[in-house]
């Protein structure tokens, strides 16, 4: 198994405010949050984006179908994946591999409300797994380490928040809980995962002294790790 290497990274939207808090705070990498509304103009994202020297991942919009446009923003951005929640049918799944097909991406399902929902897709059609650590947990009412160091082992990308079990920290920097935190890398880490684990928090918490004290709170823990 190689060394893990945990690339941590922000979810927002493509608001030229936000990209420039997340650069000065010194963070590289983010997941664009995208809807209906925002890809009425998708020429302006990818401009806006090419300002900014960020590795992109893409989430697909959960309130449209539009492949073909995720698809081509995808390729400009070189975006090294692209997220979908498992809420298309067979022929959409279908649909979005065939228009992809020209793009050098991994496809992602991302688990919603059962881990195990996305596997006959992701068998199926050889696409990749999303996995949302904060849903799972919800799933599983806490973490069960060896129900999830499986699960871990296959990801190829990681939403991880502030959330555990109990709490009301849904959506948060994974900073907010600094002690589960700290444990939820180190279980990545000793996965041997390697890819982007984004903080998926909430628009009100998308905010330079935020994505600062992110940045401060992963370099710390890389440092304890050596």
């Amino acid at each position: 198994m190689g060394k893990s290497e945990i690339i941590i990274a922000c979810k927002c939207a493509p608001e030229a405010r936000i990209f420039k808090d997340i650069k000065k705070a010194g963070l590289g990498a983010v997941e664009l949050y995208l809807s209906e509304e925002i890809m009425r103009d998708p020429h302006n994202i990818a401009v806006l984006c090419g300002d900014f020297p960020f590795s992109y991942a893409i989430h697909a919009p959960n309130d449209c179908f539009i492949p073909q446009e995720v698809a081509e923003l995808a390729a400009r951005l070189s975006s090294g994946i692209v997220v979908f929640h498992d809420i298309y049918w067979e022929d959409e799944w279908k649909e979005i591999i065939d228009v992809f097909k020209s793009v050098n991406v991994k496809l992602c399902i991302e688990n919603v409300s059962c881990v195990h929902e996305p596997l006959r897709f992701i068998r199926r059609y050889k696409l990749a797994r999303c996995l949302d650590l904060e849903h799972l947990q919800l799933e599983c009412g806490g973490i069960y380490e060896e129900e999830f160091i499986p699960v871990i082992k296959c990801a190829s990308h990681i939403h991880l928040t502030g959330y555990f079990h109990g709490s009301d920290l849904w959506h948060t920097h994974i900073q907010h809980s600094p002690e589960h935190g700290r444990f939820m890398l180190n279980l990545l880490r000793n996965s041997g995962y390697s890819g982007f684990v984004v903080s998926e928090a909430k628009v009100s918490l998308q905010t330079y002294e935020e994505f600062r004290n992110l940045k401060d709170f992963f370099e710390s823990w890389e440092k304890e790790m050596g």
